[in-house]
């Protein structure tokens, strides 16, 4: 069995810190055996941690992009995707450049694309995030509820922004090949699913004050 957190930022994201080098050697002390770093609509800190990773730590690289119906996660892309595309947009662009969408904290306020949204798209996407160690309990429990009602798969991130608490949730794949394809084909088979623990409440509870601020700051501009 292998375990990877696939929703994690570094300091790459502006609301991010964390080096991804400090972010592989915490993954590797709680016993993970890899990661997606999944910056805001960049993929400079996942192509960074891919240089950094030791051979036996996959490293897919991927980001996390804002769409005009709120985040999307790309998965094992080689270039970024321009923000403020509808889903649909967004989902086929990233098809196009041989990457997997995965939608991430389906009923975040702020950035999750909602249930209606999902119903557009679901035939298109292999999976969908049903544990984010930054959502609430009964969120994830809604997520993993609509994972098995569109008989989608399901991921999980710890949607980490510091190093100090990735690895909280993971996405489980029933393999032992250290091999990033053989994961990603894992994850387009809809074969793999999430797990986890729910970050601090005072963690959660900061980066909620820090995720109004900056949208005050941004002009009411969501990230």
């Amino acid at each position: 069995m292998i375990k990877l957190d696939l929703h994690i930022h570094s300091e790459y994201s502006s609301d991010g810190i964390g080096f991804p080098k400090d972010i592989i050697k915490n993954l590797q002390k709680k016993g993970l055996q890899g990661m997606a770093i999944t910056d805001h609509n960049t993929l400079e800190g996942s192509l960074k941690a891919q240089k950094l990773a030791p051979k036996d730590f996959i490293v897919i690289p991927g980001l996390e992009i804002s769409t005009l119906d709120g985040h999307m996660i790309a998965l094992d892309v080689k270039e970024s995707i321009d923000r403020e595309l509808s889903i649909e947009e967004t989902v086929e662009k990233i098809i196009d450049l041989g990457g997997t969408p995965i939608v991430p904290h389906l009923f975040r306020n702020m950035s999750g694309i909602k249930k209606d949204k999902l119903k557009r798209i679901h035939t298109k996407i292999p999976a969908i995030e049903v544990f984010n160690s930054c959502s609430v309990p009964h969120s994830n429990l809604k997520a993993a509820k609509v994972a098995k009602e569109f008989n989608l798969g399901g991921t999980g991130g710890s949607d980490s922004h510091d190093p100090t608490y990735v690895g909280y949730s993971y996405t489980v794949v029933n393999s032992t090949d250290y091999n990033k394809d053989s994961v990603i084909s894992e994850i387009n088979r809809k074969k793999t699913w999430g797990e986890g623990i729910t970050l601090p409440l005072d963690y959660r509870r900061d980066r909620m004050i820090k995720s109004v601020k900056h949208y005050f700051q941004r002009g009411f501009r969501r990230i």
